[in-house]
């Protein structure tokens, strides 16, 4: 019965922190770039179940009888990002950018350096190219791009041209083995590695939806608050029962 009332409070704790994963999921299934999170869940170490053996013999003996394994619940393991690629949109707008592959480096202005798939790019009043949350996007060789004001082009390798076909830069696009990655933000990431240059896969005019699909995550939240509010149940059952039992045992022992 304690083993119970172990297994369904792991459970409940699972499901408390599945339960926040999805909620910033669902909040997110509109963000540009985001990469939706899944939780991975473990059991515990498996106990043995044993039951006395009908043998004139110690206690100690007579309980070594293996009749099966029973579990002591689920916990969550760790968290981990789905990096697949989320639907592109068509904008038409001249600085909204798509990577098939990889991330665009961009550069708070402090100096701190993120990886990021959103693209949603303009230009500031110096004619930088920067972020729809101010962050500066950076070239090939580590510094900011100025493309000025006026119309350009950007190639599926990242060059940035204007309509003279003058080359303005060279995006820095680069890849990362995905556990070299931690999150940052909504769609923002940061790594200690050296991340590898992508050439091609560059598209102008298209953004990059959310990976984090609404229905699916909405009915994986359902679901997991059922399940917390099934072991919030049997806890409360459990718990009862063993009251019960407490208050047999005292009576038992007064007569």
């Amino acid at each position: 019965m304690i083993k119970g009332l172990y297994s369904a409070f792991s459970s409940m704790e699972a499901a408390w922190k599945y339960q926040d994963v999805l909620a910033n999921n669902v909040a997110n299934a509109n963000t540009a770039g985001f990469k939706r999170e899944v939780a991975s869940q473990e059991s515990f170490a498996d106990v043995l179940l044993s039951q006395q053996t009908p043998v004139v013999a110690p206690l100690a003996v007579r309980i070594q009888g293996v009749v099966g394994q029973i579990g002591t619940g689920q916990f969550v393991a760790e968290f981990a990002t789905d990096y697949t690629q989320g639907a592109l949109e068509q904008t038409g707008n001249e600085l909204d950018l798509a990577a098939n592959t990889g991330f665009f480096a961009v550069q708070s202005p402090t100096g701190q350096v993120f990886y990021t798939r959103d693209g949603r790019f303009n230009r500031d009043a110096a004619g930088d190219l920067v972020t729809s949350q101010g962050n500066y996007v950076l070239g090939a060789d580590g510094g900011r791009l100025n493309i000025g004001g006026d119309p350009v082009a950007v190639t599926a390798d990242g060059a940035i041209a204007n309509a003279a076909g003058d080359l303005l830069g060279q995006l820095q696009v680069l890849d990362f083995s995905p556990t070299s990655l931690k999150r940052a933000g909504e769609a923002y990431f940061t790594s200690t590695a050296q991340g590898q240059a992508v050439n091609g896969g560059i598209r102008q005019g298209f953004i990059e939806r959310s990976n984090s699909n609404l229905v699916d995550e909405m009915t994986s939240l359902l679901a997991v608050q059922r399940t917390f509010q099934a072991n919030q149940t049997i806890i409360a059952k459990l718990d009862s029962t063993l009251d019960q039992a407490a208050g047999s045992v005292g009576q038992f022992g007064g007569r």
